[in-house]
């Protein structure tokens, strides 16, 4: 156990004299998961902390951990949050040998305007050289700003450090960046990996219909809060809003629920209306009728490339095209949606060369 703090503690800069906290939890932490240091593993990180209170960022980690297993069986599977993955960066580079696949989370933050995770990501790409790195599909968005310009810069320069990177864009304009930004870097594009997860199907019908109006509420909106209420008085049916940011954090031991909660709540309506990218995700998961609002960047507007052969799912240049597309939407019968996981995840391992 002395070796084990011993090394903990230059990894820290001898951190046990300046911060004997901090050292002290990174001993805990490479203690606890000593059994697993000399086994071929996989770091997951920056997963969302219970404190990130969206559905659809810990859906993504349910997705992600059933791919895990499906692709990567046998392999210890090493789960730290975006928190944790600074925290315990020391006990991380005790544990984690050149041999490691190391996995970053998925999501919409690679960019300026998600710099507590894009951060993060600079800091586990730069300290493990010799791992292969493979980001999962991001939504990529620097803003035509002097910040946002900064900030893709010191991303593009980090990341062209790396040997043996794999950028995966979340919609086809990312996939476009990440070829851009990061030439040095493996780029391919796909889709959001909520997909995989098992589609629900539910029967019912609701007379009058019933409609979820899933709107965002942060600065992702392309809405103002008078066009989230006019989108539910124009609409002659019963709405129930909703956003997938939800009030309370989300445990990990809470992950599951909480997402069944949430599609439970998709399958009682009989159309959706969404700005949310997961919206649009559990909608489909659900096949449920959707309506498509945009945000400010490109994440939904590229990202219907993927779904673009699904009849039940159509997007809304213009907030009064939604009572006509809701009635449109009501109209069609076909609920059929691809095989997500043959068309594209599992084909992931294969992309990236697994080790």
């Amino acid at each position: 156990m002395n070796s084990i703090l011993e090394k903990i503690n230059r990894k820290t800069n001898n951190a046990f004299v300046k911060r004997p906290k901090k050292t002290l939890e990174n001993f805990r932490f490479a203690y606890a998961h000593r059994n697993i240091k000399n086994r071929k593993k996989i770091l997951y990180a920056l997963t969302p902390p219970a404190a990130l209170k969206n559905v659809g960022d810990h859906a993504q980690v349910i997705a992600i951990r059933a791919w895990l297993e499906k692709h990567f069986s046998g392999f210890p599977v090493l789960e730290v949050d975006k928190k944790q993955s600074r925290l315990f960066l020391p006990a991380l580079k005790w544990l984690i040998q050149p041999n490691d696949l190391i996995f970053l989370h998925s999501g919409g933050n690679m960019g300026d305007r998600g710099m507590w995770s894009e951060n993060a990501r600079r800091l586990i790409i730069s300290t493990f050289p010799s791992n292969q790195v493979v980001s999962l599909p991001q939504t990529i968005y620097f803003s035509d700003t002097p910040t946002g310009k900064e900030e893709q810069e010191k991303t593009r320069h980090i990341y062209a450090t790396h040997p043996n990177l794999t950028i995966i864009g979340r919609d086809p304009r990312s996939g476009e960046l990440a070829g851009e930004l990061f030439p040095k870097a493996k780029t391919f594009c796909m889709p959001d990996f909520v997909l995989s997860l098992p589609p629900r199907q539910s029967d019912k019908k609701n007379n009058p219909p019933k409609v979820l109006l899933c709107l965002r509420l942060d600065d992702e909106s392309a809405l103002t809060a008078e066009q989230r209420k006019e989108i539910g008085n124009s609409i002659p049916y019963q709405c129930t809003y909703y956003d997938t940011t939800i009030d309370k954090p989300i445990e990990v031991s809470e992950r599951k629920v909480v997402l069944e909660d949430t599609l439970n709540l998709f399958l009682a309506s009989d159309v959706v209306v969404t700005d949310r990218y997961h919206g649009l995700i559990f909608a489909i998961l659900c096949q449920k009728p959707c309506v498509v609002l945009r945000t400010v960047d490109h994440k939904l507007t590229s990202a219907m490339h993927w779904f673009k052969e699904i009849p039940f799912v159509v997007f809304a240049q213009d907030i009064d095209e939604i009572p006509s597309l809701v009635e449109r939407c009501l109209a069609i019968e076909s609920r059929e949606i691809p095989d997500w996981n043959a068309k594209y995840f599992d084909r992931i391992p294969e992309l990236i060369s697994r080790f």
